[in-house]
């Protein structure tokens, strides 16, 4: 289903090096959310590339990534933790809770679980993450320089 040109589209960065997860959660995605323009990246270089050239909403990250950890990109996109500038969801197979705590402490709005992680929850997530990132004044964001 196209997004209506009557909504505002919601662009989503999903950047994981899994094609199965990849595929798995960006059609279930756009299944439930019609209005998110999702964009793929397969790692943190591509990502981030993507990211300095694109208005981006959320970046959904996975903290397992084929050429550098999710963190490190986590970091460049959000480097002041407290200050987010983009919204950032992190979806990962990596199963330790102190993992999910950190990632939440590195600037991602909430950390999720893969096997326990509907698209539902996923697509809740994003819009909170969002809001949360739209309600700080403009002047308390701080944007990467790369």
């Amino acid at each position: 289903m196209l997004p209506s040109p009557d909504l505002p589209t919601t662009r989503v960065l999903f950047i994981d090096g899994s094609a199965n997860d990849r595929a798995l959660y960006v059609s279930a995605l756009q299944h439930s959310s019609p209005d998110y323009q999702i964009i793929e990246a397969t790692d943190g270089q591509s990502g981030l590339a993507i990211y300095r050239s694109q208005k981006i909403d959320c970046v959904v990250l996975e903290l397992d990534l084929p050429d550098q950890t999710g963190f490190e990109v986590l970091v460049r996109l959000n480097p002041i933790a407290k200050r987010p500038n983009v919204a950032v969801v992190a979806l990962t197979r990596l199963p330790r809770r102190v993992i999910w705590d950190l990632a939440k402490q590195n600037g991602a709005y909430v950390c999720f679980f893969k096997p326990h992680t509907s698209s539902d929850d996923l697509d809740r997530a994003i819009n909170r993450a969002i809001a949360f990132v739209g309600q700080m004044p403009k002047e308390d964001r701080y944007r990467a320089v790369y």
